[in-house]
């Protein structure tokens, strides 16, 4: 598969990389339809942020889920999902009522 990837403040690059593999029983591995930028990017592609090897670019994406690991119980393959760029569990009572940006697990 094809990503970006980060070198230096404003040397992005776009490069073959490494399919993604079901590492941990909670993985899950998504089929990216489309990708966005992140502010947190833009620190490090403009020099705010040190650069000290080259680092993935874009985490804030959509996509399919292709396949889960053993452990995974409320998504399953061919769902349509949203990654963004905070982490939530949705399980504690903060991401049961819709707050999941202030997840007490994340």
């Amino acid at each position: 598969m094809r990503g970006a990837v980060l070198y230096a403040p404003g040397d992005v690059r776009f490069e073959e990389r490494d399919d993604p593999q079901i590492l941990k029983p909670t993985d899950a591995i998504i089929r990216t339809v489309a990708t966005c930028v992140c502010g947190s990017d833009l620190c490090s592609y403009r020099g705010i942020n040190p650069i000290e090897e080259p680092e993935p670019f874009g985490h804030e994406y959509v996509g399919i889920v292709e396949e889960v690991g053993a452990e995974v119980a409320r998504i399953k393959p061919g769902q349509f999902v949203v990654g963004s760029f905070f982490a939530s569990d949705n399980t504690c009572p903060n991401c049961r009522n819709g707050y999941q940006t202030n997840c007490l697990h994340r």
